[in-house]
């Protein structure tokens, strides 16, 4: 094997063997949600033939000191797994601390890939789903100018070349989702329905409108097909002056905000409001750039048919902060605080997306709502 995939020559040593599996109703995977973290890892699943690959994204500062293994098991509370090979390794990059890699399988009966990853005396897992539903995942894939896959769930440029087929269909939709519902407003349908703006064939290379996200797939009878936002050359991070007024909905109320998009001088009003809330310019200055710190966190976390910040979890992420501990079962996730809050998202399947989280409501969570956003707007977190 070449020396340049050294660090993944180690994932198995047999294959076959079964053991207790990753309950991951019990592991702690809030590493994931955590982007100081020291390794940070992305994939992409794509059919191939009777089998399929993984196209696997690992950066750390360290790579090569950690040790990693590859698991599979019928699901995130399964009673065993077993360890597998890869019939093939394929490095695609490896610079500057990240390493690309296309892993091939042959067919797979277990619906979950387990990537185990160790040093002595700490382990970590990270969690591949193999099907959408009962379905598997499509046979084409994005790629950027250098002709490496796009693992992320947006494209920040007009032209995106795609493999797996020559001519490919795109279904194109505006992206005018609203945000998340606070826990204290009326939920909107979980499904959300939007009206198709075009449909159109391409060949290799597409141009993509922002702010619309697209359904691409092999043709009119896939079953399956990938999900791009098309997002402004910065994103995820937000520079126009619409996008932050916006973005502020989790800490103004909807009529501050539309106050501030109607004024004669909107940027006046958006200075006035930190200014109102923080007092001096330079505690107005560190709100402004914690807020929107969080607001980019969310969108490479959590975009998907619509930017991060407007999902579920990227509410509750902007609002209490990163989760101290994130479990998983097939259809939930649940993240506990150290200080005492604990919530839960239900998980649905969308045409748009295999899995799109909803936050379950109580009255409990209406009134930490409320107690986290009076301590954001003090300062105090």
């Amino acid at each position: 094997m070449r020396k340049h995939v050294l660090i993944l020559s180690v994932f198995v040593i047999f294959c076959g063997f079964s053991a207790s599996a990753v309950n991951f109703s019990r592991v702690n995977v809030a590493w994931q949600y955590d982007l100081d973290f020291s390794v940070k890892m992305s994939h992409r699943v794509v059919k191939e033939g009777g089998g399929f690959f993984v196209l696997l994204s690992v950066s750390s500062d360290s790579v090569v000191s950690w040790e990693y293994e590859l698991l599979v098991q019928d699901g995130y509370e399964s009673e065993t797994h077993r360890t597998i090979q890869p019939q093939v390794i394929d490095t695609l990059l490896n610079v500057g601390g990240q390493v690309m890699v296309r892993l091939l399988f042959n067919q797979i009966e277990e619906n979950l890939l387990v990537v185990k990853f160790s040093k002595p005396e700490s382990f970590y897992y990270y969690d591949i789903p193999l099907k959408i539903g009962s379905l598997s995942y499509p046979s084409i894939y994005p790629v950027d100018e250098r002709g490496m896959p796009i693992l992320e769930k947006f494209i920040n440029r007009s032209g995106s070349s795609w493999r797996g087929s020559d001519t490919l269909l795109a279904m194109q939709y505006a992206e005018k989702f609203p945000p998340a519902d606070p826990p204290m407003a009326d939920m909107k349908p979980l499904a959300p329905q939007v009206n198709l703006d075009t449909s159109f064939v391409f060949v290799a290379k597409s141009d993509f409108i922002e702010n619309h996200f697209y359904v691409v797939r092999k043709d009119s009878l896939a079953s399956v097909g990938v999900t791009m936002l098309r997002v402004p050359p910065y994103f995820p991070e937000y520079r126009q002056l619409g996008e932050l007024i916006e973005s502020m909905l989790y800490l103004t109320s909807e009529q501050e905000k539309k106050a501030m998009l109607k004024s004669r001088n909107p940027k006046e009003s958006f200075d006035s409001f930190w200014m109102n809330t923080y007092s001096t310019k330079a505690r107005a200055r560190g709100a402004i750039r914690r807020y929107y710190n969080w607001i980019e966190e969310t969108n490479k976390l959590f975009t998907d048919f619509k930017p991060g910040w407007k999902t579920d979890r990227g509410m509750m992420y902007i609002v209490f902060g990163r989760p101290n501990e994130v479990y998983r079962t097939g259809n939930s996730e649940e993240w506990f605080y150290d200080e005492g809050p604990a919530f839960e998202f239900t998980i649905i399947s969308t045409f748009f997306a295999p899995k799109t989280y909803s936050l379950r409501r109580s009255k409990d969570l209406e009134e930490q709502w409320y107690t986290q956003i009076a301590a954001i707007r003090r300062g105090i977190r």
